[in-house]
């Protein structure tokens, strides 16, 4: 998988990547690497006055309208050394299934909730994500989806379920006692 494909599989995530990042070692690496990017989107400005937001959006330009696979090298290079703790982290977990993982070809379920449990016990869960979908982790996609891209989602319904149970309970019982106010209501006014 390219730089560019994991890159736009975290959607909208991908602020989240540009976030922790040094705006002024992104131009430089931009300038020495991808020239053409640099002359298109920041020749003569200095990076104060370009602002966080305009150097995201420029980058989200060339990253998934250009398919420019330097930026998106660039940024997963500096992605990785300023997260270098959760990187490492995750390293080691793949490790312990062969020391050279480039090898690794596929991490088992139960191995991959084992690296998961401790990865998301020390680290957010975005954060986590963007580390397993930039550097490939072997993982597999429905383990991904279910414990990094679905926890949102299974802890919604769990929430929702409480309140739609006692709403159903609360909806018999409120339109009696609805009805009793409304009695109650009348009965106090024509009195």
């Amino acid at each position: 998988m390219t730089s560019v494909e994991s890159l736009v599989l975290l959607g909208d995530l991908f602020e989240r990547v540009v976030k922790p990042l040094d705006l002024g070692l992104i131009i430089q690496h931009v300038r020495s690497l991808a020239t053409p990017v640099y002359i298109r989107h920041f020749k003569g400005f200095r990076p104060q006055t370009l602002g966080r937001k305009r150097i995201t959006q420029s980058l989200h330009f060339e990253v998934f309208e250009k398919g420019n696979e330097t930026v998106a090298d660039i940024l997963v290079l500096l992605w990785n050394q300023k997260m270098r703790h959760l990187f490492n982290a995750m390293a080691d977990h793949v490790k312990t299934i062969n020391e050279n993982v480039e090898e690794v070809e596929s991490i088992p379920d139960d191995k991959a909730n084992e690296f998961l449990d401790d990865m998301l016990f020390r680290f957010d869960r975005e954060d986590v994500l963007i580390c397993v979908r930039i550097n490939d982790v072997r993982f597999s996609p429905e383990v991904i989806a279910r414990r990094l891209e679905g926890i949102l989602e299974d802890a919604e319904p769990e929430e929702a379920e409480p309140v739609s149970e006692t709403s159903e309970e609360a909806e018999p019982g409120s339109e009696t006692s609805d009805e009793a106010k409304i009695e109650v209501d009348n009965t106090e006014v024509s009195e």
